[in-house]
């Protein structure tokens, strides 16, 4: 079992590294994760560890002590690499899932995210999705990365592989699905806006948009309907992962 010492060690820059440059992720095709949680969760979602390091006095060393790839660290060095205060020293490099676009299908349940920027709401998203048994998520290019350290953390290593497609172009997206025959529902609030309980989530994609500016009107006038949760006027919205379980949880109670 490798012990490591030193804060030069390469490995060691290598990790610091995945956790602050996403064109060094990219050009690894690796990411980090932390906490035994994430970690064990990863593992059973089928993310296989490149190395996975551990200090001595981790309450979860004997545990992990059957993988090949463990390495030890000392205290000091995964103090300087963690970005966890109280971290439980357990930290994992792991291949990125193989990149494939899986084909949509009707009578499923989607859910678009457009220009999404802060990574605890992704995060909370991949977690929530998984939890109501959405079958796939498209994202814009121009959403943050999905293997951001604050995404990995807040989707506690849930739904990465709900990840199907990435996507340049919404409204080719939206066409495409039309053709398939699949309804997509925009959220989001103008003067024709539907109170969700008012509409059937049935064989629908749901489009959400950015966190601080929503849905343009073109993108919304792009979908077959604008979709809102209706809320107690003295509150003007909902955060996104919140709007997002509760669509996600009427889409499959009322696909099921």
């Amino acid at each position: 079992m490798t012990f490591i010492n030193s804060i030069d060690n390469k490995l060691i820059k290598s990790t610091k590294k995945l956790f602050s440059d996403k064109k060094y992720r990219d050009q690894s095709n690796l990411f980090v994760a932390e906490t035994y949680k994430v970690v064990d969760t990863l593992i059973k979602q089928g993310f296989v560890p490149r190395n996975i390091l551990i200090t001595k006095s981790s309450h979860y060393f004997q545990k992990m002590s059957g993988h090949q790839s463990l390495v030890v660290v000392a205290e000091r060095i995964y103090e300087a690499i963690s970005e966890l205060k109280n971290g439980d020293g357990v930290i994992a490099i792991f291949n990125k899932a193989k990149k494939t676009d899986k084909k949509i299908e009707l009578n499923k349940k989607y859910i678009i995210l457009n220009n999404i920027q802060n990574p605890d709401n992704f995060g909370s998203i991949l977690r929530t999705a998984t939890a109501f048994n959405i079958d796939g998520i498209i994202i814009s290019n121009d959403s943050v990365d999905m293997y951001h350290p604050r995404v990995i953390r807040g989707c506690m290593g849930y739904g990465l592989n709900l990840i199907i497609s990435k996507t340049t172009n919404l409204y080719e997206l939206i066409n495409h699905l039309h053709q398939i025959g699949i309804k997509v529902y925009a959220t989001g609030v103008n003067n024709k806006a539907i109170a969700v309980n008012k509409v059937s989530l049935k064989n629908v994609a749901i489009v959400f948009g950015n966190e601080g500016n929503g849905l343009s009107s073109k993108e919304m006038n792009a979908c077959d309907k604008t979709i809102y949760v209706p809320i107690n006027p003295i509150v003007d919205s909902l955060n996104l992962s919140n709007a997002v379980a509760i669509l996600a949880y009427i889409m499959s109670y009322e696909n099921n």
